[in-house]
């Protein structure tokens, strides 16, 4: 049987159905199926208030000239001068339960991008000479903001979660030069908004003031930010180019997190302020995934292509391949790749020769679905 099951895989690998990839890790999305994926692959520039994606599920938010172009399989964000704001959100309230994943490189946002113009500017917010200049990895919000209210206050005060840099001068003095920081933040408010709270690399930092940088970016570099929310518990986390993780939180129970009480979560991704921040990013990818309870639909498991006739053929063969061990693509729906119903749901092996079985050796039906 395992020289059958062989000669069947090597046969997909020849007979030209995946072009040869490089070996890479995957993110695991076991128990989760794809909702909506945005690759940029179609060139277009940006319109305020244009909807695109699957289902018109985003829209771009470019506020006193903020920019926004896709090409070359990326949105450029560029915010030329401080008072522009350049934003991709989600057009509706996110699902109860997520897993939001951006990939986001190319940052551009040093300090050395202000010009003495902005310094002297009556709207320029200076910090009282603490500059600061940065972008979100992504951000969940209980509210949309509209034109020039989209400034800091706004995001202190209605942001639930980030992951985001933010070079600045330090109030001791020194500059913070490419931190990451990622943060959710309490109930709690002051004057500068709701009380952050900064994950230190090992725990989150719960003290008034804190202020933990949790990895330094390079430039040129891509890089992928993950916030999932499930069971109660939100869990951020950082991966690099390969999608090996950086830096992964421990799970925050939602009661400790400011306005998880209120049911909007919308998703905003770019260059936010219109009083400071200026500069440009690439955005290459926006995911959003769901939890895949009940997702398997037909009369059986191994629908893995997502056929609109459930039939099981030599797609759905090419799609476990594929996943398995090309592009390491994750499945729309892990509940098809369960074939032999594993109780801990994972796509394995054992599925992929009960799919060959099926096909070409016993032809004996597949288990319906759970």
């Amino acid at each position: 049987m395992f020289r059958v099951l062989i000669a069947i895989v090597s046969a997909v690998f020849v007979s030209g159905f995946f072009p040869a990839v490089a070996g890479t890790t995957d993110f695991d999305d076991t128990g989760w199926s794809l909702l909506h994926e945005e690759d940029f692959d179609t060139d277009f520039v940006g319109v305020d208030g244009e909807t695109f994606g699957a289902g018109d599920w985003l829209i771009l938010q470019l506020v006193n000239g903020g920019v926004i172009t896709v090409a070359n399989g990326y949105a450029q964000l560029s915010a030329p001068d401080f008072w522009n704001a350049a934003l991709i959100r989600s057009t509706s309230s996110l699902p109860e339960e997520y897993k939001i994943r951006t990939k986001i490189g190319y940052i551009n946002y040093d300090l050395s991008n202000y010009e003495q113009a902005d310094f002297d500017h009556p709207d320029f917010n200076s910090h009282s000479g603490h500059y600061e200049n940065g972008m979100y990895f992504l951000t969940v919000t209980n509210d949309t903001c509209i034109e020039s209210e989209c400034a800091e206050l706004w995001w202190h005060y209605h942001r639930k979660m980030v992951i985001d840099i933010d070079n600045h001068i330090n109030y001791g003095g020194g500059e913070t030069v490419h931190p990451v920081y990622m943060v959710y933040m309490a109930p709690e408010t002051n004057a500068g908004g709701n009380l952050l709270r900064t994950w230190d690399g090992s725990s989150w930092d719960t003290s008034l003031w804190n202020w933990n940088v949790a990895y330094t970016y390079a430039y040129n570099t891509w890089y992928y930010a993950e916030l999932e929310k499930k069971d109660s518990t939100i869990t951020l986390r950082l991966y690099d180019e390969a999608k090996n993780i950086i830096e992964e939180t421990t799970p925050v129970d939602i009661d400790l997190v400011f306005a998880m009480d209120e049911p909007l979560e919308f998703l905003y991704v770019g260059e936010p302020h219109t009083d400071d921040y200026e500069g440009d990013v690439r955005i290459d990818e926006i995911t959003l995934l769901v939890p895949s309870e009940g997702c398997c639909t037909g009369p059986s498991v191994g629908n893995v292509d997502g056929s609109a006739d459930n039939l099981i053929t030599m797609g759905d063969l090419t799609t476990m391949v594929s996943h398995m061990f090309i592009t390491l693509e994750p499945l729309n729906c892990v509940e098809e790749g369960n074939i032999d119903l594993s109780a801990d749901g994972l796509v394995t092996m054992g599925d992929l020769t009960r799919l060959i079985d099926h096909l070409f050796i016993d032809l004996l039906p597949l288990p319906p679905c759970p």
